[in-house]
């Protein structure tokens, strides 16, 4: 593990510090940088919040046991839904085609107390068709996979302002010679593919029809609007066709109430056992730094591998 206050001396000391030594500085056509390393893709800010700086990557690579995979699929519930509506009639055993009587949000929260949409005055109201609870038709399959993280060597490179920074935690490079050397005093030398992207994804995944499951509801209809007068209590309602109800003479339908007897989300099984590694990543061309410290190049290096 990296010392930091070993790593500040060493900075110190080849930027100037001591007294006998003699530091070559960059060379003005060199453009030299600020060059920080390390084991992950955190890459710190650049001195003066700079934004023209420069990224790349060697050696990237996965975890062996998850190289090409993403994740295990996985498959929500497919929930059980109360129902929203009745039919109201004005002939009675639902002779008619009667009318379709909404009441959104019943149930949210389940069971509290809701008016109807439209109202039913009571000469219109002799019989009702009451609808089911239903099952959800297909189950929802895990979304946030994400491709393994990578593992390597990164870097950054911000333009040199004139001083080291010790926040940075990086080290003054210059590009290397004509023949790909580095000069004496640079003799730490690092290569990086430029950072292009990160363009792999993960293959969807998929779920089977659901099974099981029991979803079964009770409807209570009432005259008034504060649920207080109940006309009609349906119980045991389950998800087979609507079944037909007579209602009170002269009885308006003005509030209704509607909970769960049983609630057993229905499973279901991925189609896909795995989800995939899709697409590559993407790297530019090879650049090559020259360091002025070789000792902390060494304590990177020795970070990098824990």
């Amino acid at each position: 593990m990296r010392s930091t206050s070993c790593f500040a001396f060493s900075m110190a000391a080849l930027l100037g510090c001591g007294e006998d030594l003699e530091i070559p500085s960059p060379r003005t056509d060199d453009d030299p940088v600020l060059l920080w390393v390390g084991d992950t893709p955190d890459f710190p800010i650049c001195p003066g919040g700079r934004l023209d700086y420069w990224e790349g990557w060697a050696a990237l690579r996965t975890d062996p046991q998850r190289q090409n995979e993403c994740g295990t699929c996985a498959c929500s519930p497919a929930a059980c839904v109360l129902p929203d509506s009745v039919t109201t009639h004005e002939a009675p055993l639902c002779a008619d085609e009667g009318i379709k009587v909404h009441f959104a949000g019943a149930a949210d929260p389940p069971g509290h107390c809701v008016k109807p949409s439209p109202l039913v005055p009571g000469d219109a109201f002799a019989s009702v068709t009451i609808k089911p609870p239903t099952m959800a038709p297909s189950c929802e399959p895990s979304k946030q996979l994400t491709p393994p993280p990578l593992g390597g060597r990164f870097a950054r490179a911000c333009p040199w302002t004139g001083e080291y920074v010790a926040s940075f935690d990086g080290l003054v490079c210059i590009a290397p010679e004509s023949d790909g050397s580095c000069r004496p005093g640079f003799v730490a030398r690092f290569e990086f593919q430029e950072k292009i992207r990160d363009a792999r994804t993960c293959t969807p995944c998929e779920c089977g029809a659901p099974v099981g499951g029991n979803c079964v509801a009770d409807v209570m209809l009432f005259s008034d609007a504060s649920c207080s007068d109940m006309l009609i209590s349906i119980n045991g309602i389950g998800t087979e066709e609507g079944i037909c109800y007579g209602a009170p003479a002269d009885s308006p339908l003005a509030g209704v109430r509607v909970v769960f007897a049983r609630d057993e989300p229905g499973t279901c099984s991925p189609t896909t056992t795995v989800s995939l590694v899709d697409g590559t990543i993407e790297s530019g061309e090879t650049r090559t730094f020259c360091c002025s410290s070789a000792d902390v190049v060494e304590v990177i290096h020795g970070n990098a591998d824990d």
